[in-house]
Formats: C-alpha cells, sequence, structure tokens
C-alpha cells in the first residue's frame, strides 16, 4: 500500500513513555494491527480517532499532524498597555481610544492624498 500520511505518532508515543506500538494500542484500546497501521503511514485514521491519539498522548492535533504553527508576531509592549486600557478601561476610556484612532486613520489617509498629489 502507497504510503499517503505519516503523522508524528511514532515519536509523541515514545514521549509518552509507550516503548512499544503493541503497548500503546492495548492502552488506547485499539487493535494493534490498526494502531501499527496509523503510525507507520499505511493507513489513514479519521479526525476522531486522532483526537482520541492525541488525548491519551496529551498533544495537540497540530503536534499529532506535524503541522508547524506559525509564530504570532510579537506584539510591543506600548501596544499592550493601549490594549490593556481599551479592556480595562470604562466606556469613556474605549471611546477616546477610538477617536484617537480614527483621528490616526484620518490623518494617514490625508498624508497619503497629500504624497499622492491628489489634495
Amino acid at each position: 500500500m502507497e504510503k499517503k500520511y505519516k503523522s508524528n505518532l511514532q515519536t509523541l508515543r515514545k514521549r509518552a513513555g509507550f516503548r512499544s506500538a503493541k503497548a500503546f494500542a492495548e492502552y488506547a484500546g485499539v487493535n494493534v494491527k490498526t494502531y501499527t497501521n496509523h503510525e507507520q503511514g499505511d493507513a489513514a485514521m479519521s479526525l476522531l480517532q486522532a483526537w482520541e491519539y492525541a488525548d491519551l498522548l496529551e498533544c495537540t492535533l497540530d503536534e499529532l499532524a506535524g503541522r508547524r504553527v506559525p509564530e504570532q508576531p510579537s506584539i510591543s509592549e506600548h501596544d499592550k498597555r493601549i490594549l490593556d486600557a481599551y479592556h480595562v478601561g470604562n466606556k469613556y476610556v474605549r471611546r477616546t481610544i477610538d477617536h484617537a484612532v480614527e483621528d490616526a486613520f484620518d490623518d494617514m489617509d490625508e498624508i497619503a492624498k497629500n504624497e499622492e498629489g491628489i489634495a
């Protein structure tokens, strides 16, 4: 059978302390041959089965599938302070921040028009 998909099952199984595929299959309540086929990539697993494996191995579905989640861009301390003020502030604080943002965008639009000679 052609290998279509190979997950990180073996690596994650070993990380979880299961020395053999048989030991994990028995723990998971799965037929040993079925589990071995999943681990070797000889048989596709359903999303439900992957979810069950992930729960038992205490990993995410992304880890199981070998997907690397893109890093989120970091946010500056200044930006964090603005967000915190917005989230914990009352409606007047939020309104002030909203107006400041609107004014800033209006200013940026005006600058762009002036730079393009449209104004």
